[in-house]
């Protein structure tokens, strides 16, 4: 996985915020199915709450909030909230 030690991100109990936002960012089919295997959807949830919803760009916060089983009203401000973000970088 890019610059990471695969077999230390495999030997890891929890894998950190920063790889979670790299592969969700920018990560491919096979870095996504690589993600969805090894995490926990509360484990994407929590992290979403904690960290994505102000990281991610809106479409990917609509895709993760998806796989992370986040009700559709909650992601619906989520990805609202991200757009104004972006807007306001503009």
């Amino acid at each position: 996985m890019w610059e990471y030690d695969e077999a230390a991100v495999q030997a890891a109990a929890e894998l950190s915020d920063t790889l979670l936002e790299r592969v969700m960012t920018r990560g491919g089919i096979s870095e996504m199915r690589w993600l969805l295997q090894t995490v926990d959807r509360p484990h994407l949830a929590a992290y979403l709450e904690r960290r994505g919803l102000r990281a991610l760009p809106p479409r990917e916060l609509r895709f993760w909030s998806r796989m992370a089983g986040i009700g559709e009203p909650v992601a619906t401000e989520w990805v609202g909230k991200a757009r104004a973000r972006e807007k306001s970088w503009r």
